[in-house]
């Protein structure tokens, strides 16, 4: 070292002979690992640097050796930018191989294990030894990465006003080029069409607003069109100033020509403020993190983005000014949160409850701002999205408060209406738009379906169509291309979903009976609404769902060929179309199943309860049937860990399963039907089993799973299998419900318990029935 040193140190070192095997000592290649810079002042003063820390020049010369001034081919900005992106790709790349992570791992150990036939499709999926990922990002998101606009809103600059000047400058371009509306302009030729219930109009900031036939602006709109001649033969206003009749001032007024004297406004919000409120909540890189969640699993149950135009605005620093997407976003995180294990995503580090629910408080916040509440796209999706976050977290009024709004902007914005006829959206537009309003339509049935919630749109008050069966790559501002043949399009699964929910709205729009006390106003506007809606044997729902299911094509059908697929979106929405479509026929045979059992007890109350018809128990098995299979294909999918590509409705599917095997249970006291107590008692217990597992993110899922252990405790179901013992929560308990007390009991149930004995009842008095 002493050698090195004085070799280093002297100028003339290099030329004696006795330097010669100093220098050769050295490792030959070790200054190629240095930074090739020289200091600041041996820059200055133009002379050799040894790039030492410090330099010897600089020791000599007992003067501060620094590296902070740039260089003649440095560019800061440049290169800051350059590592900036080096540094984003990496995290990309090790998030792609690390999300979503285990929170729905596969467990082995659920005592459910129906038989079946070797070739069966759940058969089949069991033995599968595929690895299947946890997730898959569209194919989209290779072709757009996913890239935030964290360089876009630096933390300082060198000229701040200039900046914002430009920032503005952005803002006021962007906002005047976002769509066809913001110029205030129409197309001067619009389609001539007869009298439609709806119509399409712009408000003052340039957005669509839908008005119906009851508004009377159709009418008036139509007359106004038909006192318009063609456009060919339109003369400017400037040529006819003799014509006074009110009907012919119209000739040459164009669309455009309304309001002449005013000019579309928006309000604009500084982007760069919205962004840093959020980032102050969610980080950036955890930001990237959630949505890449959210588009490689929880996308493929809702798909209405256009995954190429989302990334874009995502990337985009202006599109961070309109309040709606900024709150979409957030609402993303949100749902996100229950899918990745980061402990950033929690309130609380030690509650998985508490996952999002600081930022579901900062999406309310995010609602409060000026133009929050327009009937953009984002701002529907945003509040849907928000809505099923909520619904999950157990927070059911607000849910179902957000899921009214997502309804209501939807229709104000005129999503529910078929748009073909105005020439306003580009195709892009025109998909996301159907797809949103699907989505809307969808999560509202499945809410009345659970928990037994009057719908709030209908069918009939819809005319929009279905979406193109084309995936995003191929669908452009220039038109919706085709899709490639042999390959089938991801929205394939997504429309034989959105058809049997149709199905389901059918079976769920029955008129209720008005009560002996009824009015007779009341009875006779019930009964006129009834005839309206025909009915109800649900004959036509499952001749109907039957063809659906026929029609499916092979690829997302449920066999055995598509169950072995190593395609994991295949697999898992294969099984998605095949539960939702048990679950629709467990509810028509669920009702028919309630009717004739009330029918039966009702009837003969005070004489006993009357035999079992031959109908109750074809329903009864039927629906049993259905819950079996619902079970049994959730838990398949459960043990290969895949539960991470669905979302609320399999709590939902599970808990409509369980109260029907606990009916099934409670009716099975004649010798044939003992054979469906085992299985059901089986069946059960994984039901309540897997509602476990979810409540570790889900408190939807821990209260749908106690109320299932009540009744079971309340009718004394051995729900624990012998020699089993339950295993406690350890989370606090969750909201609770309880029936209230009724006036008149439905059934006298003191003859019950006199004199009756509970004939077949399965492993000891377990009909023994108690009222809450």
């Amino acid at each position: 070292m002493d050698n090195d040193e004085g070799g280093l140190g002297t100028p003339t070192t290099e030329t004696k002979p006795t330097s010669v095997p100093v220098v050769s000592s050295a490792p030959p290649k070790e200054r190629r690992f240095k930074l090739s810079r020289a200091c600041d002042r041996c820059r200055r003063r133009r002379i050799k640097c040894d790039e030492g820390h410090p330099c010897q020049s600089c020791l000599t010369a007992n003067s501060p050796c620094t590296f902070e001034e740039p260089g003649k081919r440095t560019h800061p900005h440049k290169s800051k930018r350059a590592t900036t992106l080096e540094d984003r790709i990496h995290h990309l790349e090790s998030l792609i191989q690390t999300i979503p992570f285990n929170i729905f791992a596969a467990q082995t150990n659920q005592p459910f294990s129906p038989g079946g036939e070797p070739s069966s499709p759940h058969a089949t999926f069991a033995s599968t030894s595929h690895s299947f990922p946890l997730g898959v990002p569209p194919p989209s998101l290779s072709i757009f990465p996913l890239m935030g606009p964290s360089a876009h809103f630096p933390s300082s600059s060198d000229d701040p006003t200039k900046s914002a000047e430009q920032q503005q400058l952005k803002i006021g371009l962007s906002s005047s080029s976002s769509s066809h509306f913001i110029n205030g302009q129409l197309a001067d030729e619009t389609a001539r069409m007869s009298v439609s219930p709806s119509y399409l109009y712009l408000d003052d900031e340039g957005y669509t607003r839908w008005q119906g036939e009851t508004s009377g602006l159709p009418l008036l709109d139509f007359l106004v069109e038909r006192e318009l001649p063609p456009p060919s033969a339109r003369t400017p206003r400037d040529q006819s100033p003799a014509k006074e009749s009110w009907s012919r001032k119209s000739e040459g007024v164009t669309t455009g020509d309304w309001f002449p004297d005013r000019q579309p406004r928006r309000i604009n919000v500084n982007p760069e403020t919205i962004w840093k409120l959020i980032t102050s909540v969610i980080a950036p890189d955890l930001m990237d993190s959630l949505v890449q969640c959210f588009l490689s699993t929880s996308y493929y149950l809702m798909p209405f983005l256009h995954v190429p135009t989302f990334l874009s605005d995502y990337g985009n620093p202006l599109k961070w000014g309109e309040p709606g997407f900024a709150s979409f976003i957030v609402a993303i995180c949100c749902l996100s949160s229950r899918h990745i294990d980061d402990p950033r995503v929690r309130a609380d580090p030690s509650d998985g409850f508490s996952a999002g629910v600081q930022w579901f408080e900062l999406f309310a916040k995010l609602r409060t701002l000026p133009n929050a509440d327009r009937p953009t796209l984002y701002t529907v999706q945003s509040v849907f999205v928000a809505a099923v976050y909520a619904i999950g977290l157990g927070k059911l009024s607000r849910g179902f408060a957000l899921m009214a709004e997502a309804v209501t902007v939807s229709v104000d914005a005129g999503l529910h209406r078929s748009a073909e006829a105005y020439d306003c959206f580009d195709p892009i537009e025109e998909e996301v738009r159907k797809r949103t309003f699907w989505c809307v339509y969808m999560w509202d049935k499945q809410a009345s379906s659970v928990f037994g919630r009057p719908a709030m749109i209908r069918l009939r008050d819809c005319d929009v169509g279905e979406p193109a069966l084309v995936d995003d790559e191929y669908i452009t501002n220039e038109g919706v291309g085709p899709q490639p043949p042999g390959i089938e399009s991801r929205l394939g699964a997504f429309v034989a979903t959105m058809r049997i929910f149709v199905i389901l709205e059918s079976v769920l729009d029955c008129p209720l009976p008005r009560g002996p006390t009824a009015s007779p106003f009341l009875a006779r506007a019930s009964s006129m609404l009834s005839t309206r809606l025909g009915r109800k044997a649900l004959r036509e729902e499952e001749v109907l769902l039957d063809e659906l299911v026929r029609s499916l094509p092979a690829y997302w059908a449920h066999t055995a060929e598509t169950m072995a697929s190593d395609n994991v979106i295949r697999v898992t929405q294969s099984e998605r179309i095949h539960c939702l479509e048990q679950f629709v026929r467990m509810l028509v045979q669920r009702h028919r199943f309630s009717e004739l059992v009330a029918e039966r007890t009702l009837g003969a109350a005070g004489e006993g309860e009357g035999e079992q018809t031959e109908a109750e128990r074809e329903a009864m098995m039927a629906c049993h049937a259905c819950a079996i299979q619902l079970v049994h294909s959730h838990m398949q999918v459960a043990k290969k860990g895949l539960m991470t590509y669905y979302g609320v409705h399999v709590i939902h599917q599970l808990a409509q399963a369980g109260r029907t095997l606990i009916a099934v249970l409670l009716n099975c006291k004649t010798e044939d039907l003992q054979p469906l107590v085992p299985p059901s008692l089986e069946a059960l217990r994984s039901c309540v089993g897997l509602l476990r597992r979810f409540s570790g993110r889900y408190i939807c899922g821990l209260r749908s799973g106690e109320l299932i252990e009540e009744f079971c405790r309340l009718t004394c179901i051995p729900l624990e299998s012998p020699g089993q013992t339950r295993i406690e929560q350890t989370q606090s308990h969750p909201p609770w419900i309880r029936p209230v007390r009724k006036k008149t009991p439905s059934l006298a149930t003191k003859d019950r318990r006199a004199g009756g004995s509970d004939h077949g009842s399965p492993e000891g008095e377990f009909f023994e029935y108690s009222a809450f």
